[in-house]
């Protein structure tokens, strides 16, 4: 290749690259996403921008898609439907791996206007719906020089067709559960859920007791247990079910505190023995009656409790609605 040949194709080169450089920086720049409509011609009024936001936000929490309107004076150098993928790529509409977005971009002075749907909802606004909702219900408005209700009629039409798509359900934010009514769930340190706890930890408690007041069933279960740790056991047990029931540590707290009490009033700290009497009953006294003497001891024919006390055990067990 000669010299002349070579700063020829050298030229050349240069030529193109500054061709380019020069068109890249004629192209239309993209504005920054802010809010959902942007017109950066000054036409919608604040009210009406509000009103199709209030839209399209109510759409985007109740269904997670995104749609945006942008209103431009022109895309020139590009057509319109070139600048709507730049400003798509740009905005990145729609939930990551949904792609469930849509844009509609206004070119005022070009009167050309491009609905650009994402893969996402490609399904429920095909090319040919996308065309008719620009064509029949958006176009003849801007012909009148009604922008705002072309605008509103496209989106009206899109958030009908994206209602009906089976869509994956936005994420629920805690305000968002608050204000639908969701229950919100109460501190571990809860005074409502002891109380609750030692209400039924007491009825239930006595139910408790009155199992574990026969030897072979106490012998079985507390047999092993130290002597002074047994009316802490038996808190263990009784709070158990409101545990497993109420899923919340200060309730099954209080249910251990009313079984632990109960257990102590009723001396099964020591194991109850069996006294002979008339008919018959058990006792956990530590005295034996004189086997002449008929009704010496502090149960009655139809069985009792009597003996020492003990102390309430502490501690609980944790866990969550």
């Amino acid at each position: 290749m000669t010299k002349l040949k070579r700063l020829g194709v050298i030229a050349t080169a240069g030529l193109l690259a500054l061709g380019a450089a020069l068109a890249a920086e004629t192209l239309l720049s993209i504005p920054s996403l802010h809010e959902r409509v942007t017109d950066v011609t000054g036409t919608l009024t604040s009210l009406q921008t509000a009103s199709l936001d209030a839209t399209l936000a109510a759409l985007e929490q109740r269904k997670g898609a995104q749609v945006a309107v942008l209103m431009v004076p022109t895309t020139a150098p590009e057509t319109i439907e070139q600048y709507a993928t730049r400003v798509f790529d740009v905005w990145k509409l729609g939930r990551k791996n949904v792609d469930d977005g849509v844009l509609i971009v206004v070119a005022k002075n070009d009167r050309r206007v491009r609905v650009e749907v994402a893969y996402g909802l490609e399904g429920a606004i095909p090319d040919a719906a996308a065309f008719r909702i620009a064509h029949e219900y958006m176009t003849p408005k801007f012909r009148s020089g009604d922008f705002a209700g072309g605008i509103a009629a496209g989106v009206d039409m899109l958030t009908h067709l994206i209602d009906e798509e089976p869509l994956p359900p936005p994420p629920k934010n805690a305000q968002t559960q608050r204000a639908q009514g969701a229950p919100i769930p109460e501190p571990w340190w809860s005074p409502v859920q002891f109380l609750v706890g030692l209400l039924f930890g007491g009825v239930f408690g006595v139910i408790v007791v009155l199992f574990l007041s026969r030897p072979r069933i106490y012998a079985f279960v507390l047999g092993r247990v130290p002597e002074r740790a047994r009316t802490f056991a038996i808190g263990v047990i009784n709070a158990i079910p409101l545990a497993l029931l109420m899923r919340h540590p200060m309730a099954a707290l209080g249910a251990m505190a009313a079984g632990s009490s109960l257990s102590a009033i009723a001396g099964l700290s020591k194991a109850p023995r069996r006294s002979r009497r008339g008919g018959g009953g058990w006792s956990s006294g530590g005295g034996s009656s004189d086997s002449g003497s008929s009704g010496s001891s502090s149960s009655s024919s139809g069985g009792g409790f009597s003996g020492g006390g003990g102390s309430s055990g502490g501690g609980g067990a944790s866990d969550s609605w």
